[in-house]
């Protein structure tokens, strides 16, 4: 399971709804001179951030991914252990120590003029860091208008405004693509399994719900009310799922699981296992589906076809 997702099954965040940075000016979501810019980060707080920003600490994969797509990776450096894209991301200086929180000595040790974090970090951290005068944007993106708000945000701040558009318009145009491609199809149901026992899913304000709905799947768990809650095994019969995906690293290698385990003559039953329509993600896959930024595109498109493989061919 994605160290994200781990994270939000032990506490539900709510994150404030961001605003595409189209509307920035009128919505008053920043303010800018030549000495300084304010934002509102997606947990509406208000940031203060000097200009020219030349180094920055990324504290997730997802913000290093949009900085790299949008041209601004340069001024990257230090990231962290878990980034893996671009190349250049694996080479960089990592600011965390082994329980996977940014360290606050390393980040300073790096003099950087801003740093972008997630709510994985603590707020006590993202607060120590502002004490010190260095500024912090936390990025939390819950769907696809937020990825693309966040990529403009971060255009506007580091004067890429012209790849964060660039960027944005090359996802929209391949996104818009897989929706025509699918339209005319039957959406099929799907149980998407982060753990396996208990069962762990996504809820309907999950990242990754959105996601499966752009790709075309009905989540069984979409009338749940938490992100990340977990569904029972009687449940999941009752909603009788015709797809299943399953996460990295849960120890479910494929359809075996489901035909030969303790409770296989309960999951014999679901058309998915009836019908071996059954997708476990490799480690690849399983970032791209988790970490919300330029590659959710991808994640879009291998999941629409396997959904709607008719779609595709």
């Amino acid at each position: 399971m994605d160290r994200r997702v781990i994270a939000y099954v032990v506490v539900v965040i709510v994150v404030i709804a961001g605003v595409s940075l189209f509307y920035y000016e009128s919505q008053g979501k920043s303010a800018h001179t030549a000495n300084y810019i304010i934002v509102k980060d997606d947990i509406g707080r208000n940031v203060t951030i000097p200009l020219p920003v030349t180094r920055v600490v990324s504290m997730d994969p997802s913000n290093t991914q949009m900085m790299y797509s949008i041209g601004a990776g340069n001024l990257l450096v230090a990231d962290t252990s878990y980034d893996w894209w671009p190349e250049n991301a694996t080479k960089l200086p990592k600011v965390e120590m082994d329980n996977g929180t940014a360290s606050v000595e390393e980040v300073v040790s790096f003099k950087p003029d801003l740093v972008l974090a997630t709510t994985i970090q603590p707020m006590q951290i993202v607060d120590q860091l502002q004490n010190l005068s260095i500024p912090v944007v936390v990025l939390e993106p819950q769907n696809l208008s937020m990825i693309y708000s966040d990529m403009f945000l971060l255009g506007n701040i580091t004067g890429h405004q012209v790849g964060a558009e660039k960027e944005v318009n090359s996802m929209k145009t391949t996104v818009a693509q897989i929706e025509k491609k699918i339209a005319p199809y039957q959406k099929p149901s799907v149980l998407y399994m982060l753990w396996p026992d208990p069962i762990y899913t996504v809820g309907p304000t999950s990242f990754i719900n959105s996601i499966i709905q752009l790709a075309g799947g009905i989540n069984i768990a979409d009338n749940l009310s938490s992100p990340y809650p977990i569904i029972s095994l009687e449940q999941v019969v009752a909603s009788n799922p015709q797809v299943i995906i399953v996460d990295n690293d849960t120890g479910v290698s494929g359809l075996s699981y489901f035909t030969s385990g303790n409770e296989s003559a309960v999951w014999k039953n679901i058309s998915a296992v009836i019908n071996d329509r059954i997708l476990v993600f490799n480690v690849t896959e399983s970032s791209e589906m988790n970490e919300p930024g330029p590659l959710t595109v991808n994640a879009i498109e291998f999941l629409a076809e396997f959904l709607i493989p008719q779609a595709f061919q």
